[in-house]
């Protein structure tokens, strides 16, 4: 009972510490969701913006629920069970929200994976963030000791889709039927991507090579259709590439010019 105890008050704590940090820093969020491919999602999201100079900081390790979400958004490491731990890494929490000197001029991009694994889970962690860009991968039942159907799982990421902002962005996976059917949610700017036909960014011809793979990309403007060479195998990583085109696709400019830009 004191373990629970003292966990309940450090989620607690870390979800405020967290929501005050953005509140005061102001980035903008993307944020990686589904049962799998999520990190290798996140990763190429994160090299794409790095690649435009963009400051960017995005998860480490998986710290990606009710009490590694707030610790990925302040950047800080986890108390592993120690009293002591717990205390340095929320007076480091502190720290940086108070002590800040000056606040954030540039805009500054924040990517996060969310996992859930029961009902309501979404629910928390959109108490402590919501984002302005969501990808949406997968729906599997890995969590079927806690959800009777991927019907059940799916309503969780209709949550996240429905907070996203008008001015938001939508990215999903057109493989996945229930992940397709989430469009319905948004009525915002979408993309999907995958190796079906219809996908804004599709794989196509894919086969292997010495380094890894390769595929042909094709999108709606034909001009941008292209060769892409991966030096990782697996469709995850196929996944991850589409993904990491799409932001480069439509992330080019200042945050303030990229919004005025899907206004029109």
């Amino acid at each position: 009972m004191e373990k629970v105890f003292f966990k309940r008050i450090i989620q607690f704590l870390l979800k405020w510490l967290a929501k005050i940090y953005l509140w005061r820093t102001k980035p903008y969020v993307i944020v990686v969701a589904g049962t799998t491919g999520r990190h290798w999602i996140k990763e190429a999201i994160k090299e794409s913006l790095e690649e435009k100079n963009f400051p960017v900081r995005a998860n480490k390790k998986n710290f990606n629920a009710e009490i590694g979400l707030p610790l990925s958004i302040l950047g800080l490491s986890s108390g592993n069970g120690s009293f002591f731990g717990w205390l340095n890494a929320l007076s480091m929490g502190l720290r940086k929200i108070f002590l800040r000197r000056s606040p954030v001029v540039s805009q500054n991009y924040l990517v996060l994976e969310m996992a859930i694994n029961k009902p309501d889970n979404m629910k928390y962690l959109l108490s402590v963030v919501k984002p302005q860009t969501a990808i949406l991968t997968t729906i599997t039942m890995i969590y079927q000791e806690n959800f009777e159907d991927l019907d059940g799982i799916a309503e969780e990421y209709q949550k996240l889709v429905k907070v996203l902002p008008w001015n938001g962005f939508l990215i999903l996976n057109f493989d996945d039927e229930r992940i397709k059917n989430l469009t319905q949610f948004f009525d915002g700017k979408k993309i999907t991507y995958g190796f079906s036909d219809g996908a804004d960014f599709q794989a196509k011809h894919i086969r292997k090579i010495p380094i890894g793979q390769e595929f042909h990309l094709h999108i709606t403007n034909p001009k941008a259709n292209r060769l892409i060479q991966i030096n990782r195998f697996g469709n995850h990583h196929i996944y991850a590439a589409l993904v990491k085109e799409i932001i480069k696709e439509n992330f080019k400019m200042p945050q303030q010019d990229f919004f005025s830009r899907i206004i029109k």
